[in-house]
């Protein structure tokens, strides 16, 4: 996990892989205790927001989001911060869970837009709000990472999808879903002038305006391309190996268009994780750890 935190940082692309959910037995119930973040984050100069994918942790209702670790993070520290925990308070044959409080590791995570965040699902429809609790150190069979852990107003929300940290207004509700359109995939590939033998995949999406965005991803490029009235535009494009395997839209805008939220591969590897889609202007382009500006 160590080398693919490094990967991460130096293509500053990528977030961590979207969170997994784990129905298990807890070995210890006092996880949810509220731990004030506000000595390490200055809430009121704190004016960059994060959005991310949401888990849940079901042996006892708490929620949870990647971390990201602070600018020039020494790597060599990072086995010492796995032992600042105390004992697991979760463990079964495939996963172990260790609390790690504020206190002793927050100086290591980029904690702002965390302190208080909402809960969204696919129609950006918000399910509750959260307030930073903790961290944790998750650990299983294919990877290991740092968490933060949220105690959330309502627990028993279902259908969650993604959160917004630091916001001080609730998103639009939108209509999105998948679609399938096979003339518009065949226009894309002449468009883009791809090989179809080799084509990872292609997804359409639809809003309730009738605009489509598609995701292409072909031998190391990944593409999302908009269309409307039958015009298409290429958003993005990737700078380095990526295939897109979903995308999600937040109805925020930033320079006149949604953000993106995208789950990524590197192709033919076992490498996954998420971006934050920003428009700058021209295209769209990943932010820095899940971080966008404003709130």
């Amino acid at each position: 996990m160590r080398l693919r935190y490094e990967l991460l940082t130096l293509i500053v692309l990528i977030g961590c892989s979207k969170p997994k959910t784990n129905e298990v037995h807890s070995i210890d119930t006092d996880t949810t205790d509220n731990i004030a973040a506000d000595f390490l984050i200055d809430e009121k100069n704190d004016t960059l927001s994060y959005v991310g994918y949401i888990g849940k942790f079901e042996d006892n209702s708490s929620f949870y989001t990647d971390l990201y670790f602070v600018d020039n993070f020494d790597y060599d520290l990072y086995d010492e911060i796995t032992k600042l925990g105390n004992q697991p308070i979760f463990k079964d044959e495939e996963t172990q869970r260790t609390r790690i409080e504020i206190e002793k590791a927050g100086q290591y995570f980029n904690l702002t837009g965390l302190t208080a965040i909402d809960i969204y699902n696919k129609e950006n429809v918000k399910l509750t709000t959260g307030r930073l609790s903790h961290i944790e150190y998750v650990e299983d069979m294919i990877e290991s990472s740092f968490v933060a852990v949220f105690q959330v107003d309502d627990p028993d929300i279902f259908d969650f999808l993604f959160c917004v940290g630091n916001s001080t207004e609730d998103l639009t509700k939108i209509d999105f879903s998948s679609h399938k359109d096979e003339k518009l995939k065949s226009e894309l590939i002449d468009l883009l002038k791809l090989n179809i033998n080799h084509i990872w995949r292609i997804e359409h999406y639809k809003l309730s305006d009738q605009t489509i965005y598609s995701t292409l991803s072909a031998d190391t490029t990944a593409y999302i391309i908009e269309t409307i009235n039958n015009g298409h535009k290429t958003l993005y494009k990737s700078k380095s190996s990526e295939t897109i395997n979903s995308l999600n839209v937040i109805s925020k805008k930033i320079n006149g268009r949604p953000i993106l939220l995208t789950e990524c591969a590197m192709p033919e590897t076992d490498m996954m994780w998420n971006s934050v889609l920003i428009f700058n202007g021209t295209d769209y382009e990943p932010s820095k750890n899940h971080r966008i500006s404003g709130r």
